[in-house]
């Protein structure tokens, strides 16, 4: 197992050292703050720019940056120990609720993967690679606690001794900062919390109560601190009643349906964050335009995918609700033999990844992120592949087909599972290949990116305007030698993630307009400097229109932007 974990892991270090995937703005954000973290002995307490996401990759990076040096390769080093230690976690959840042979199968599905699922595990944008690892260990440790709840001996109760309080505690604490991480993990919080209350209620009411309580307490200590601080429309409450409403104005405006929320919840969403791929074109999909010929074979696939895991999924729901229902009177009963108990208890685990995965979808379907065009996003649906081996165990299994003779009913039974189980290892590795096959499309990228820069400081253009998938990642990737700030499509301030960038730009006498070509920024700007004035310098560079003049010609730019829209950049 170990031996895979570590191919798989140094696959992911392969593409990170050419620098695969592309790096974005986003990212680039969380560069900044480690390199501010380790440099300059900021402790923020949330991303940059948001009010509820825990920057532990950039608290990672930040000794990193100071050993090895800043750089992109070196921000996401540090997320490479998290990836492998969801892949141990993934290996003894699986081994403990199932067998070992099938958590082997699963720790090899899951090394591999899609160009999307490898994205969200070695991509420094915040909270996917950590949340992962959490999502994993909660459920391991919530079930490892319920199934060793009883002694060898026949209806005889452990006391709670050290060790088990320890491992409260311990949970505690992961529950604690996966929550200050980001509040997408809360359906596995809650179905975890209820495997505990149901199996493990006496000692709740104990010391290893209070100790999973001063655990969590520990771990969301800087989120807890934040809420007694924060405004009441700050809080975290209100945070995550804004991110599950976000987009509702667009849903209106649009006129979209609950069609739209289920083509984008299983026909882009799910197959994408499972392993589904190629990706289609958005504008392929059913109700977002009109079909195609040449994109049908893809809308299907990605239409069987999702279909498939849904079946999937209410088929391994139905068998442990089966068997739960028919151990129902084992529940409360402290005198059942241990090997009665631990059937129910291991099924009930089972189906707190089913359950964690359903609140997930359910949540998901009702947002306004599974329907808004090009606002469908998979990653929210991080946790449909964390209940992998409870959706594929059926399959592992063997389903079974009644109305056929017993040789035909074993012979239908492995070919259909085994088919299925091999087409699923085959995307799979078609993802990984087509995901290294995008290694130089992404080294020419982070080489442009880098004669950007370079060209920049020859011009001297070390304070500038860009858009908001230019600046922060030419910020860092200068090492805050050039500062950007955000102008919006109508050339007013935009959405500065870092504030203080904003007003160093703003008091420079002559900032540089960095936009890509074709940009509406770039249009919009040099019409204005034709109408207005007849003097200034035009570069190109790597894809970029930069625009520079000089001071007074500034001032003439910034009065007229102020006096027509009421604020300047």
């Amino acid at each position: 197992m170990f031996a895979i974990v570590a191919a798989a892991t140094l696959a992911r270090f392969i593409l990170i050292y050419f620098n695969w995937p592309i790096t974005n703005s986003d990212e680039g954000n969380m560069g900044l703050l480690a390199l501010h973290v380790a440099y300059q002995g900021d402790h923020p307490t949330f991303f940059y720019g948001l009010p509820y996401m825990a920057p532990l990759e950039g608290y990672i990076a930040a000794p990193l940056f100071r050993i090895f040096g800043t750089s992109l390769f070196t921000l996401r080093l540090g997320l490479l120990p998290l990836f492998a230690a969801f892949l141990i976690c993934m290996y003894y959840l699986t081994r403990l609720l199932y067998t070992e042979k099938f958590a082997l199968a699963i720790v090899i599905l899951l090394s591999l993967g899609s160009g999307d699922i490898i994205y969200l595990q070695i991509k420094a944008v915040g909270e996917y690679p950590e949340t992962e690892l959490f999502s994993a260990l909660i459920p391991l440790l919530a079930a490892w606690l319920a199934l060793t709840s009883f002694s060898s001996i026949q209806g005889e109760k452990l006391h709670t001794n050290r060790k088990r309080i320890i491992i409260y505690g311990f949970l505690g604490l992961i529950i604690g900062l996966a929550l200050w991480v980001d509040f997408l993990i809360l359906p596995i919080v809650a179905s975890a919390g209820l495997l505990l209350l149901l199996f493990c209620y006496r000692e709740l009411i104990s010391w290893a109560g209070l100790s999973l309580l001063l655990g969590a307490v520990l771990g969301a200590f800087p989120l807890i601190l934040y809420n007694f601080s924060a405004p009441w429309n700050q809080n975290s409450w209100n945070t995550l009643l804004w991110i599950h409403q976000n987009g509702t104005e667009e849903i209106a405006a649009l006129h979209l349906t609950w069609l739209h929320h289920i083509v984008g919840t299983l026909m882009i969403g799910l197959p994408s964050v499972t392993g589904a791929n190629p990706n289609c074109p958005f504008s392929a999909f059913p109700l977002y335009s009109s079909p195609a010929l040449s994109t049908l074979p893809c809308i299907l696939y990605h239409g069987i995918w999702g279909a498939g895991y849904l079946i999937l999924l209410i088929v391994a729901t139905y068998c442990a609700v089966r068997i739960i229902w028919r151990s129902r009177r084992h529940f409360f009963s402290q005198k059942d033999a241990l090997e009665e108990r631990q059937v129910l208890i291991n099924h009930s685990s089972r189906l707190m990844l089913l359950g964690s995965v359903i609140l997930t979808l359910a949540s998901y379907a009702s947002s306004p992120s599974s329907a808004v065009p090009l606002v469908v996003t998979y990653r929210y649906l991080l946790y449909a592949l964390i209940a992998a081996p409870a959706i594929l165990w059926p399959l592992w299994n063997g389903l079974r087909i009644r109305g056929l003779p017993s040789r035909r009913k074993t012979n239908s039974s492995f070919l259909l599972s085994g088919g299925l189980l091999l087409l699923i290892f085959a995307t799979f590795i078609s993802g990984t290949l087509r995901t290294f096959a995008d290694i130089p499309a992404a080294q020419s990228a982070y080489q442009q990116e880098d004669a950007l820069v370079q060209d920049l400081l020859k011009i001297g253009a070390t304070r500038i305007y860009s858009e908001y998938w230019t600046c922060n990642r030419l910020t860092f990737r200068s090492q805050e030698k050039i500062i950007c700030s955000v102008l919006d499509d109508q050339l007013n301030p935009g959405f500065d993630r870092y504030m203080p960038y904003r007003y160093i730009v703003r008091a420079a006498p002559h900032p540089t307009y960095v936009f890509p070509l074709g940009s509406k920024q770039a249009d919009l700007l040099k019409s204005q400097m034709h109408a207005t004035i007849n003097y200034y310098r035009e570069y190109v560079f790597e894809g970029y229109m930069i625009l520079t003049f000089n001071s007074s010609i500034q001032a003439s730019i910034i009065g007229r932007r102020t006096s027509s829209t009421g604020q300047g950049a």
